[in-house]
């Protein structure tokens, strides 16, 4: 029997009634695509489906081999594995098949199905737990009752945008909120996602919080949940922009991808004064050299935290 590892990677579906066209909001069509994939090529893939909005990713052994976990909290793969990932839109399989070539620089064979209708929204809500970063702050599906009712609680089920505090460079991003003094600070959250990030400053004492992201779905699900979260709208700003503002904060948080934190390292240091902070995120262990070439001549790297082969880089100007 073959093992299983399921990945949610990326739940932005289900309790928005915009992604579900012509279906009610608990049965609606799946469309399940799968790939060979060799262990390698495995977090490349992992990004891109999420970028293209793939609801969930499992994977499992393509040979039915033993494996064993060498250290303990790692998730441990096996060297040729069946990549499955599931939309709630029918994409183009060669749109797909060009997107993944293009990433990965080989050809691969993909095969699509639709999967049978199921009551997905029942699934969705039993596999959501509350998650905890650090003593002081929870996130929280919004039917579910606080753990901690006198921690900071943030009200956030699965949009339209990536962000819900499963991924590790959100869970990160969260974790260094939560222990930095934010009280009175000022916070810019380039590519804001969700808003999860901008959100928790909100509500861990920043004075003034700036989400941006360059896509609109991004500002509106942004929008919602603060709007859920009853966040006072004089002290939050959303703006739709491809680039930083060139205005001054304490905290900047990018919890993008490599290239964009190449493309503004720039910007990002315009917008800090000497006592600001900047937190880089979305980046694999692999691409920490190319961050370290670009941004070590203006900036200071001051500590490195990993969770998952992912990275958050705590830095100031030099």
């Amino acid at each position: 029997m073959l093992s299983i590892i399921s990945i949610i990677s990326n739940l932005n579906f289900l309790h928005n009634n915009a992604l579900i066209s012509n279906q009610d909001k608990h049965h609606f069509i799946v469309f399940e695509i799968s790939l060979r994939l060799e262990r390698h090529q495995y977090l490349a893939t992992e990004i891109l489906f999420d970028e293209l909005g793939a609801i969930s990713i499992s994977i499992v052994d393509a040979e039915d081999n033993a494996i064993f976990v060498e250290e303990v909290g790692m998730t441990p793969l096996w060297q040729v594995i069946t990549f499955t990932a599931m939309f709630i839109e029918n994409i183009e399989l060669q749109t797909l098949q060009i997107s993944i070539e293009d990433a990965l620089a080989t050809p691969v064979q993909l095969s699509k199905r639709q999967i049978q209708d199921q009551d997905w929204q029942k699934i969705w809500m039993q596999n959501l737990q509350p998650m905890q970063f650090s003593e002081r702050l929870w996130v929280c599906p919004s039917w579910m009752t606080y753990p901690d009712p006198f921690a900071v609680n943030i009200k956030l089920d699965p949009g339209l945008a990536f962000g819900t505090g499963t991924h590790p460079t959100t869970s990160l991003c969260l974790q260094w909120l939560a222990n930095y003094p934010l009280l009175d600070k000022t916070v810019m959250d380039f590519g804001c996602g969700s808003g999860i990030l901008a959100i928790a400053a909100y509500y861990l004492g920043a004075k003034h919080i700036v989400a941006i992201d360059h896509d609109p779905q991004a500002i509106r699900a942004t929008r919602l949940n603060a709007n859920n979260n009853n966040v006072d709208e004089k002290l939050f700003h959303t703006i739709l922009a491809d680039g930083p503002p060139k205005l001054s904060y304490d905290v900047l948080i990018a919890n993008v991808l490599l290239l964009p934190l190449l493309k503004f390292s720039a910007d990002f240091a315009k917008a800090m004064s000497p006592s600001s902070k900047i937190i880089l995120s979305g980046i694999l262990e692999q691409q920490f050299e190319q961050i370290k070439q670009v941004y070590e001549p203006t900036f200071k790297l001051d500590k490195i935290h990993s969770k998952n082969k992912w990275l958050l880089i705590e830095a100031s100007l030099n």
